[in-house]
């Protein structure tokens, strides 16, 4: 209801004319975009072993940890976000845990775009903070090939020897993220971003190895910056989760405590003397005494 009011007569009181007014109604129409995320990891479980080591001894890429790739596609149903105004691509990315150490380190990042696909855009701020040699993409395919196989051997082990499950989420505020931007120029149809990241393996082991499992969160979201009021989005957000496990022959190593395998060794040293005294024993029991005759 409008609260304003339009002329529509006079009234006559006495000597006296009184503008009458009526109510009315004004309708606005909101202008929506129907952008969709879609979201996925590869692979949805990682596996953390080897041994601890510093940030300074970090050379390549491949001496961090497990390797892990996130695809974002963008899908606009709507109008074109650049008529609406500046579309980003927000990406939350956990990259440390709540005490400071690394969590899941970011190497590389494309953002390309249907109707520009040799068009790559740059991402701010950049990643790869230590300046890490990187690896080719089809190297880094095998490597995770491998860890698949390693790590599908062994899950229901570490599922039945340890009990507590861990969320690391910057909502929960279990992790600290960092932001990551990326303009959506011109964009009207699609867009697919990639990340490249590492799992920081030293964390997980000084950290972690007596859990479960470990739940990594990464979250995007689409922004529009934008005059134009009454500007709804739809779809806008998604998260993608990440389960991190404890390798196989890690749990195997760590899976018996090492006060139990102390009191076995006793216990079979003390069987092992039991043994040998009663064979000693032994043959001066079977001796009989030599009767004379006569």
């Amino acid at each position: 209801l409008g609260g304003l009011c339009m002329q529509s007569g006079h009234l006559q009181i006495g000597s006296s004319w009184i503008a009458t007014c009526l109510p009315f109604t004004i309708f606005t129409r909101s202008r929506p975009t129907h952008p969709s995320l879609l979201s996925v990891a590869e692979p949805q479980q990682l596996f953390f072993s080897g041994e601890v080591r510093g940030e300074s001894a970090m050379k390549r890429e491949s001496e961090v940890g497990s390797p892990v790739r996130y695809k974002v596609t963008v899908s606009n149903r709507g109008h074109s976000l650049n008529t609406l105004g500046s579309a980003f691509l927000n990406v939350l990315w956990p990259h440390e845990i709540a005490n400071g150490k690394w969590l899941l380190y970011p190497l590389r990042m494309e953002l390309e775009m249907s109707t520009q696909p040799q068009r790559h855009t740059v991402c701010t701020p950049t990643p790869n903070t230590l300046h890490l040699a990187l690896e080719p993409p089809h190297h880094q395919g095998r490597k995770k090939r491998e860890a698949d196989q390693a790590g599908t051997a062994g899950q229901t082990l570490i599922y039945r020897e340890r009990r507590k499950n861990v969320t690391l989420d910057c909502d929960l505020g279990t992790a600290h993220c960092q932001h990551f931007q990326c303009p959506l120029y011109s964009f009207d149809r699609s867009a697919v971003l990639t990340i490249w990241g590492r799992l920081w393996n030293s964390t997980f082991l000084e950290e972690y190895s007596t859990v479960t499992s470990v739940e990594v969160i990464v979250r995007a979201s689409i922004t529009v910056k934008s005059t134009i009021r009454n500007l709804f989005l739809k779809d806008s957000t998604t998260q993608i989760p990440v389960t991190v496990y404890l390798d196989p022959s890690v749990a195997v190593a760590r899976g018996v405590p090492w006060w139990i395998i102390l009191i076995a060794i006793l216990a079979g040293i003390l069987v092992l003397g039991l043994l040998v005294s009663i064979l000693w024993k032994r043959p001066s029991m079977n001796q009989h005494p030599v009767r004379s005759v006569g």
